[in-house]
């Protein structure tokens, strides 16, 4: 019941409140016979003491990408598989191509726009995998699902509290609170998988929680970094999103390539910076900053989304040079 939390059979009473702070699972995709394979997660990637000579990835989010790009660079034969038409689907576009092409050079196999439909296993021959559109199986010795992350409510008990055991995850007021006596942060929020979003929403409970006053949470500049080669950052919304939100849109793009910095770094320099400005009020929703240094470049544009810098500020400003940062400058002549 309210204020109370049993573990074990042992119920333990809070004075001053409850905090779920409990994560998430991993989402297991359709794929037959999946629940009877002993497929690794993310966390036995990790752990893994040895590379496997094979290994299929399901999933081309930020996890996948990470992990196959890894595993490759240690050697192994990666295949990487995604059912939509193309990497980081909640990335920009040119996220997922500058990524792919990261992908190929490291060797690794990506099937985009592919479902896979069956699995098998054996100890010794490993995963055997079937595909949509495509004639025989593939096979591989690993098998790592990273195909996102779910919350189980249910689990929690959330509903002798009187909220939606069924539901995605747990709506919370600006203070985190989710029930009198209960506040939620991290992945049950449903705002972000991302350790940076539970600190955040850790500070903001805890002050409630003794009484503090403080503002309420702000997600209009949430920051996520992929933390491939190159490293992509983004910030706010994307192009598409902000267009689907009714904002009247207008974007700036530049080739880190074309940028001094880029062609002093040669080798390894494939990236973007692209702002998604509102035209109506002149300030960024958005941006990404793909680059050897994407997620450092990022902090920048995060501020100025956060704190709604007009766009004709940012113009006016001097831009350090030889710098990656220099390329905003450049995405902001783009806008014209």
């Amino acid at each position: 019941g309210p204020g109370q939390v049993e573990v074990d059979g042992e119920v333990i009473t809070a004075r001053r409140g409850v905090v779920i702070a409990t994560g998430s699972q991993p989402a297991v995709p359709p794929v037959s016979n999946i629940r009877r394979v002993p497929y690794w997660t993310n966390r036995q990637a990790i752990s893994a003491k040895e590379p496997p000579a094979s290994l299929f990835v399901l999933g081309g989010g930020a996890v996948g990408v990470e992990l196959a790009q890894a595993f490759a660079r240690f050697g192994t034969k990666v295949t990487l598989i995604e059912a939509q038409d193309r990497l980081l689907p909640l990335d920009e576009p040119e996220s997922g191509e500058v990524v792919a092409e990261a992908l190929k050079a490291d060797g690794v196999e990506v099937l985009v726009g592919t479902k896979a439909v069956d699995v098998d296993y054996d100890e010794s021959e490993g995963f055997t995998l079937a595909v949509e559109g495509r004639g025989g199986d593939l096979t591989a010795e690993r098998l790592l699902v990273a195909t996102g992350r779910r919350v189980d409510l249910a689990a929690l008990g959330v509903d002798a509290v009187g909220l939606d055991a069924s539901a995605k995850s747990l709506d919370t007021d600006g203070q985190q609170q989710a029930a009198p006596g209960l506040w939620a942060v991290g992945d049950v929020t449903g705002k972000g998988a991302f350790t940076h979003v539970s600190m955040y929403q850790a500070e903001i409970a805890a002050r409630a929680i003794l009484g503090d006053p403080g503002p309420d949470a702000d997600y209009r500049a949430v920051p996520r970094v992929t933390f491939t080669d190159p490293e992509v950052g983004a910030v706010g919304m994307t192009e598409s999103a902000a267009r689907e939100a009714g904002i009247n849109v207008r974007t700036g793009t530049a080739q880190v390539p074309s940028s001094a910095r880029g062609w002093i770094h040669k080798a390894g320099n494939e990236g973007f910076i692209k702002l998604v400005v509102d035209a109506d009020r002149g300030v960024l929703v958005g941006a990404t900053s793909a680059g050897p240094a994407g997620g450092e470049v990022l902090y920048g544009l995060a501020v100025a989304v956060q704190a709604e810098v007009p766009v004709e500020r940012l113009r006016h400003m001097i831009y350090a040079y030889p710098t990656f940062h220099r390329g905003v400058e450049d995405a902001l002549t783009d806008l014209g």
